[in-house]
């Protein structure tokens, strides 16, 4: 697990470990100057002319540090100095200080001349505000200028919670940042700006980080291979629990086979899939390791006794259920109201909720909490994993969609109507995985996935995690990397991000899983 700290968490991590720890700040920012420097002797070819860009605050401090650090090393180095020295940090001046006793050339403004190295060090993490003046001017000269561009923490501009742009900001094609991965630069449209992103070791004790404890992290492969969970020797097909699947419609066959193959391919021991007649046979046919029951979609079930029927029907199958899928290609027609109200019954068993089934959840106020300005909060029992996209998220919640957009972990919080409660999977180019509580960023996967049918997938991987015997949560967000590391493989392999489809997932989890 690899934490991703806001600006007030990155800000506390380095507070109290000079304050409380005793750690000096000037030996941090020697580490930082040495972990840039490194980044640029190790991607910029030898004597490159190097510019060093700096503002007056601690950012700048870093910058001077490693253009200084370069000089040493041979590189001909320049400091351009942008904003009133008068109001430099303390640790910029001493850097300052030490620059000129060496002889470095410092100037103030843009300097003329050409550079293959430029060093971004305007500003550091705790930039809010729109970037104005000389300062606009300066980003939108070094992302004019035909250089490597090294960016010193986060590139100057970009919000280092939200990742919002703020006027402009600095197109880097590296990113040194420093203890931690910063949520900025992990989403969009921040991570379009960081280029190739560095996290380097400055020194930061275990223990701070522990005490602040940021509230969002990501995964690695490693990582998700340890959460799957175990085979046991001595095993049959009700050790690993059983998925209903409730999918389909009489115009949709494929949602429902792709979200049972799916729990199948996760390691659950049994799936059956609840869906209109229409559908037996092509289930039978293209997933025939499933059990089937179907239901009438041509009857009337606004009719009392058809109500009746069909919830019967879903009763018994609940009951045999250990999870629960409803959504995918359900429709929005009568039946798939009255099953998604049955289901919601269900407290003690987890119901992953995906696609049509939160476009009928959305018209049910029962399930929600009003705000005064319109907007919603959820409020459903723990045992549901709700799977929104971003425009069933405004269905949901009733914000719009750009303010969706550019604060998707504020937002996937606001939702939610306490902590620790459902598990929402916002499904983004950088899904967000919350219960109110933790936040999961994933960071990995591809455009490849940006084609119909891979959230009938995803759904199937979660149930068949949660048949398993998962959490929840847990197992919303090993779906969601494991779902990724499927597409990743299937582009290595295939090499096609264009020809990728959603049945061909369900192949690269034979790859990716643990043997």
């Amino acid at each position: 697990m690899q934490y991703i700290t806001d600006v007030r968490e990155a800000k506390e991590i380095d507070r109290m470990t000079i304050q409380e720890i005793g750690i000096p700040s000037m030996v941090l920012m020697e580490k930082a100057a040495l972990a840039v420097a490194g980044c640029v002797k190790s991607n910029a070819a030898p004597e490159s002319h190097v510019l060093a860009v700096c503002g007056m605050g601690n950012n700048g401090g870093d910058g001077v540090a490693a253009a200084r650090m370069l000089w040493e090393d041979g590189y001909p180095v320049t400091v351009s100095l942008i904003g009133n020295e008068e109001n430099a940090s303390e640790e910029m001046k001493k850097q300052l200080d030490i620059a000129r006793k060496l002889g470095i050339h410092i100037c103030t403004g843009l300097p003329s001349g050409e550079y293959d190295v430029i060093l971004d060090a305007l500003f550091g993490i705790g930039l809010s505000r729109e970037v104005t003046g000389e300062f606009a001017d300066a980003i939108n000269w070094i992302n004019e200028q035909d250089a490597l561009r090294f960016a010193v923490d986060v590139p100057s501009g970009v919000n280092a919670s939200t990742g919002e742009i703020l006027a402009v900001a600095v197109v880097a094609d590296f990113t040194i940042t420093f203890g931690t991965n910063k949520r900025g630069i992990v989403l969009f449209p921040g991570c379009n700006y960081a280029g190739n992103v560095v996290v380097a070791d400055i020194g930061f004790p275990k223990k701070v980080v522990e005490k602040v404890l940021p509230r969002t992290y990501t995964l690695t492969r490693e990582d998700a291979m340890e959460m799957m969970p175990p085979r046991i020797l001595r095993s049959n097909k009700g050790s690993y629990g059983k998925v209903l699947v409730i999918a389909g419609s009489p115009e949709i066959s494929g949602a429902c086979y792709l979200s049972a193959a799916a729990a199948y391919r996760m390691g659950c021991g049994l799936v059956k899939v609840f869906t209109a007649a229409e559908n037996g046979p092509v289930i039978k046919n293209l997933l025939p390791e499933a059990l089937v029951k179907t239901y009438d979609s041509e009857l009337d079930y606004t009719q009392s006794l058809n109500r009746f029927d069909i919830t019967k029907s879903l009763q018994e199958e609940i009951k045999w259920a250990t999870c629960i899928v409803i959504g995918p290609g359900i429709g929005t027609a009568e039946p798939a109201g009255i099953m998604l109200d049955e289901v919601l019954k269900e407290k003690n068993k987890a119901v992953v909720i995906d696609a049509d089934g939160l476009n009928v959840l959305a018209k049910k106020e029962t399930y929600f909490v009003k705000r005064e300005d319109g907007t919603r909060k959820i409020c459903l029992p723990e045992n549901v994993v709700l799977t929104p996209h971003l425009q069933e998220m405004t269905r949901l919640t009733r914000f719009e969609l750009p303010v969706i957009r550019a604060k998707i972990v504020e937002q996937a919080l606001l939702s939610l109507e306490s902590a620790n409660c459902q598990t929402l999977v916002l499904k983004d180019a950088r899904t967000v995985v919350t219960d109110g509580g933790e936040v999961y960023i994933n960071t990995i996967g591809n455009n490849a996935l940006s084609t119909g049918g891979t959230g009938d997938v995803l759904s199937g991987m979660i149930a068949g995690l949660l048949a398993q015997g998962m959490r929840p949560t847990k197992a919303a967000v090993l779906g969601v990397c494991l779902h990724g590391l499927a597409a990743e493989e299937y582009v290595r392999r295939k090499g096609g991000r264009y020809s990728m489809m959603a049945g061909d997932l369900l192949d690269m989890l034979q790859e990716i899983l643990p043997k």
